[in-house]
C-alpha cells in the first residue's frame, strides 16, 4: 500500500493521480489500484426529534471499477462496483440500518454541500462495521470532483506478483517512489489501530485487577470464616492422626474447587456484563460495537486466574487450619501468635509500599506520561497497586482511631447500639481492615477518576470563557464525524448580515518515524476570536507572519523538543520533509493540546493538500439581532444539514455532556468493585454473629431487643463501610491530584479541581452499604433462640 508519508489526517490530503502508472510499472508489481478515501455523510430523509435530517458518518471511497475491490478490501454481496456519474455501492450493514436498497437515490454530505447518488450493489465490510460507520464506493472521479480533490488520489493499493516476496517489493518501491511516498503492508496499518487501542486495553485490564484485587479480599475473609467455623472439627481431624499437610490440602482443594465454580459463574456473569458494557460504551463513546467475541483464550485464562486467585488467597487460612491444636481446637477458637507477629510488622511493610508507590505515580505524572509505552504504563499499575496494598496494610492501625472518631456519631443517630458498634469494630481489627480495604480499592478510584474528569472539564471551561471570542460555533452533527466543509460555507456566512468575522480551522496529522505531529491551518482572524496568550519572547503580531511561511508551536512542544523562536521545525508531507520558521510559541494551546503546530491555510493547502474545516468560529457585530442572525446561518446550513449550529453556551453544555456521559462508562466498571465489596461486609458481619454467639444471647437474656440486636450488627456495618469509604475518599483524592499531573505533563496543562460531591457522595455511600449490607447478618442474629445462644460452645 503505497500512501503519503506522514499521513494520518481525516483523508483530505493526497498526491497525484499519474503516481499510479509510475507504481504498475514497478517489477514484481501485478496490479495496482489508486482510492480517494475521505469522510462524508449519509443524510436520509427520516428527521430526528429536533426535526432535522438524520445524518449517519460515513467514509467514502473514489475508486476504479476493474480495481475497487483491490483497493479497499471490501467485497461485493449484491449489485455491482460504481462504473460512472454518481453511482454509489454501499455496505449491506449500513444499508439495512438506513432502509435503503439497490435502485434507491440516497444524499451525501460533502464538503462543497449535498450531492446526489444512487445505489447500484451491497458490500461486506471484513470484520464487520467499524463503530456504526457507514462505508461506501463511488467513482472516484466523483469524489474529486466533489472533493475538490482534481487528479488527486490518497492511496495506492499494490499486490505483488506470482512469487515476488513482498518485503523486497516494499523496499523496491520506497526506493522508487521517492521522497514524501512511502510503502507499507497491510499489516502495519492493523498493527498500528492495535497500538492506538493498547492503552485503552489496558486500562480495562487494570480495573479488572483491582475487581480480582478486591476478590481476594473476599476469598480470604470466606476461608477464614470457613476454618473459624470448623475449628473443633479440624481438632478432631488432627485427634484422629490427620497432618497438618493434609489439613492445609484440604482447604486448598476446597478453594480450588470454588474457584472453578466462582470461575465459571463469572464466565457467565461477565459475558452477561459485557453486553451491557457494550452498550453503556455505544452511548458513552457514539461508537457502535457490533460484535462480542469471547475468544477460546480468553475465556479459558479468565478460568485460570480466577483459579490462581482463590488459590492464593487461600494459601493463610490453608495454613491457619493446619496449625490447629488438637487440644486448643476442644476449647477455644484462638488463632495462634504468629497472626500478632505478622500484625505487628504489617503497618512496617505498608509504610514502605505505599512510601514507594506514591512517589513513583507521581515522578511518572509529572516526567513520563507524556509517552505512555507498555512498560511505563505497566510501571504506573503497579505503583497503584503497591498504594492501594500498602495503605491495605495501614489500615489496622487505623481502625480504632477512626472507630473512635466515629462513635459520638453513631451513638447520636443509633443509640448505645451505636457506640458498642464502634466498639465491636476493632475487636478484630485484621478482619476489620481486610474489609474495608476491600471497599476503600473501589471508592478510591471513583473519587479519582471524578477529580481526572473534573478537572479536564473545569480548565477546559475556563479556557474557553478566557479564550474563545466567538458567540457561535458551526460544528458537525455526528459527535464522531470529522466531515468537513470547504472555503464556500465560511464566505457564505460572513456575507450574513450581522456578522463580524468568521475563522475556521483546518488540521492534519503528521508523522515522521515514531514522531507524531498535529497541524492546523489558520486565517488571519483567528487571533481575533481566540484570544491567544504568548510565551515571552514571542511578537505581539506572530500570527501575521504565517502567511510569509513561518510557524507558531504549543508551549508543550517547545518544551519537549527544546525549541524556540528562531528555531525551525520539520513537518513531513507528501512532498517531502519541509522546514518552517518558529515565530511564537503559545502559551494556551487548547486546541493542540500544547502541542499542535500552526502554519496559514494557505500553506496547510499547498504543502500538505489540507482544505478542509471541521469546525466554524463566528462572532457577532455588537448589538445585532441575534435571533435573526442564527435564523441567517441556519437557512445556509441547509445545504449543509452535516453539520449543526451551536451557540458558546450551548456549544460548551455540549463538551460537558460528551465527558459525563463517557465517564458514566468508567463509573459502571468502577462500581461492580464497590458492589462485590459490599459483599465484604456482608461476609465480615457474618463472622461477627458467628463468633458472638453466645454473647448475643446473653445480651438477649439481659433483656435486649430483637431490633436492639439487629441495630447493633447494622451499625457495625456502617463503621466498617465508613473507615473504608473515609480511607477510600483520602487514597483516591491523592491519585486523582496524580493523574491530573499526569494529564498536563502531556500537553494541555490542566488545573486541579477538588471533587467535591463525589467525595460526600462516596461518604455517604458508606452508610448505606453498612445498613444493606448489615440487613441479612442483622436478620439472622435477631433471631438466634436465647437458650441455644447461650448454650452455644
Amino acid at each position: 500500500m503505497s500512501r503519503p508519508h506522514g499521513d494520518r489526517g481525516r483523508g483530505s490530503g493526497g498526491f497525484d493521480q499519474k503516481t499510479v502508472e509510475k507504481v504498475r510499472g514497478f517489477e514484481g508489481v501485478e496490479s495496482a489500484a489508486p482510492r480517494y478515501a475521505s469522510s462524508a455523510s449519509l443524510i436520509l430523509d427520516r428527521e430526528t426529534e429536533a426535526g432535522l435530517p438524520e445524518v449517519r458518518s460515513m467514509r467514502l471511497f473514489g475508486v476504479e471499477p476493474r480495481s475497487a475491490e483491490l483497493a479497499t478490501g471490501f467485497e461485493l454481496t449484491d449489485g455491482r462496483f460504481p462504473k460512472s456519474g454518481r453511482e454509489l455501492t454501499l455496505d449491506g450493514a449500513a444499508a439495512e440500518g438506513a432502509g435503503l436498497k439497490i435502485g434507491d437515490e440516497v444524499t451525501l454530505g460533502t464538503p462543497a454541500g449535498p450531492r446526489e447518488a444512487k445505489v447500484v450493489g451491497l458490500l461486506r465490510i471484513p470484520g464487520g462495521s467499524f463503530g456504526g460507520l457507514a462505508f461506501g464506493m463511488v467513482p472516484l472521479p466523483f469524489v474529486q470532483d466533489a472533493f475538490d480533490k482534481p487528479d488527486q488520489i490518497s492511496g495506492i493499493a499494490v499486490e505483488a506478483g506470482e512469487g515476488v516476496p513482498v518485503g523486497e517489493l516494499r523496499e523496491r518501491l520506497d526506493r522508487g517512489l521517492g521522497e514524501g511516498l512511502q510503502a507499507e503492508r497491510s499489516e502495519t496499518r492493523t498493527q498500528a489501530v492495535t497500538g492506538q487501542l493498547q492503552g485503552f486495553r489496558l486500562a480495562l485490564l487494570f480495573f479488572a485487577g483491582t475487581a480480582l484485587f478486591v476478590g481476594a479480599f473476599l476469598v480470604f475473609n470466606a476461608l477464614s470464616m470457613t476454618v473459624l467455623e470448623r475449628t473443633r472439627e479440624l481438632g478432631m481431624l488432627r485427634a484422629l492422626g490427620s497432618t497438618r499437610a493434609m489439613i492445609a490440602r484440604s482447604v486448598i482443594l476446597e478453594a480450588a474447587l470454588l474457584g472453578i465454580f466462582g470461575s465459571i459463574l463469572g464466565v457467565l456473569f461477565g459475558y452477561g456484563m459485557a453486553k451491557g458494557l457494550v452498550y453503556l460504551f455505544g452511548r458513552a463513546f457514539l461508537f457502535e460495537i457490533t460484535t462480542l467475541i469471547l475468544s477460546p483464550f480468553a475465556l479459558v485464562s479468565a478460568v485460570c486466574v480466577g483459579v490462581a486467585v482463590t488459590v492464593v488467597a487461600a494459601l493463610l487460612p490453608a495454613l491457619r487450619a493446619g496449625r490447629v491444636s488438637p487440644v486448643e481446637a476442644m476449647r477455644s477458637r484462638a488463632g495462634g501468635g504468629g497472626r500478632r507477629r505478622a500484625s505487628r510488622l504489617a503497618p512496617v511493610i505498608g509504610l514502605a509500599l505505599a512510601g514507594v508507590g506514591v512517589p513513583w505515580i507521581y515522578y511518572l505524572a509529572r516526567n513520563l506520561s507524556a509517552d505512555l509505552d507498555g512498560l511505563v504504563y505497566a510501571s504506573g499499575i503497579a505503583g497503584v497497586i503497591a498504594a492501594f496494598l500498602g495503605v491495605s496494610l495501614l489500615i489496622p492501625v487505623l481502625v480504632r482511631p477512626l472507630a473512635a472518631l466515629f462513635s459520638p456519631i453513631l451513638r447520636l443517630l443509633f443509640g448505645v447500639e451505636g457506640r458498642m458498634a464502634a466498639a465491636n469494630a476493632t475487636r478484630n481489627r485484621g478482619r476489620t481492615a481486610l474489609t474495608a480495604s476491600a471497599l476503600m480499592v473501589g471508592i478510591s478510584l471513583v473519587v479519582a477518576f471524578a477529580a481526572l474528569g473534573g478537572s479536564l472539564l473545569g480548565s477546559i471551561r475556563d479556557y474557553l470563557d478566557d479564550s474563545l471570542g466567538s458567540d457561535y460555533v458551526v460544528q458537525p452533527t455526528q459527535q464522531t464525524s470529522d466531515a468537513g466543509f470547504n472555503a464556500s460555507l465560511p464566505e457564505k456566512v460572513q456575507a450574513i448580515e450581522g456578522v463580524e468575522s468568521t475563522t475556521s480551522i483546518v488540521s492534519s496529522f503528521r508523522r515522521s518515524g515514531e514522531k507524531v505531529d498535529i497541524v492546523f491551518g489558520v486565517d488571519g482572524n483567528y487571533p481575533g476570536i481566540f484570544r491567544t496568550d504568548f510565551a515571552p519572547g514571542t511578537p505581539k503580531d506572530a500570527f501575521g507572519t504565517l502567511d510569509e511561511g513561518g510557524a507558531l508551536i504549543g508551549k508543550q512542544l517547545a518544551e519537549s523538543r527544546k525549541l524556540g523562536v528562531g528555531d525551525e521545525i520539520e513537518l513531513a508531507g507528501p512532498r517531502g520533509k519541509k522546514k518552517y520558521p518558529i515565530e511564537g510559541v503559545l502559551e494556551n494551546d487548547l486546541i493542540g493540546g500544547g502541542s499542535g503546530v500552526y502554519l496559514s491555510k494557505r500553506a496547510l493547502a499547498r504543502d500538505f493538500n489540507e482544505t478542509e474545516s471541521e469546525f466554524l468560529a463566528v462572532k457577532a457585530e455588537p448589538g445585532s439581532d441575534r435571533e435573526a442572525l442564527s435564523d441567517g446561518i441556519g437557512r445556509v446550513l441547509r445545504d449543509y444539514p452535516q453539520f449543526t449550529l451551536y451557540s458558546n453556551a450551548e456549544w460548551k453544555a455540549r463538551i460537558e455532556g460528551d465527558f459525563n456521559r463517557q465517564y458514566v462508562f468508567f463509573y459502571a466498571i468502577m462500581g461492580v468493585s464497590v458492589a462485590v465489596s459490599a459483599f465484604g461486609v456482608v461476609n465480615t458481619l457474618s463472622m461477627s454473629v458467628f463468633e458472638r454467639t453466645r454473647e448475643i444471647g446473653i445480651l438477649r437474656a439481659i433483656g435486649t431487643t430483637r431490633l436492639q440486636v439487629g441495630r447493633l450488627i447494622i451499625d457495625e456495618g456502617v463503621v466498617i463501610s465508613l473507615i473504608g469509604c473515609l480511607v477510600g475518599v483520602v487514597l483516591g483524592s491523592l491519585l486523582g491530584y496524580l493523574f491530573v499531573q499526569g494529564s498536563g505533563a502531556g500537553g494541555f496543562e490542566i488545573e486541579f479541581y477538588y471533587p467535591r460531591l463525589p467525595a460526600l457522595a462516596a461518604l455517604f455511600s458508606g452508610l448505606f452499604i453498612g445498613v444493606f449490607a448489615g440487613l441479612l447478618p442483622a436478620r439472622s442474629a435477631a433471631r438466634k433462640a436465647i437458650v441455644e445462644a447461650v448454650g452455644y460452645e
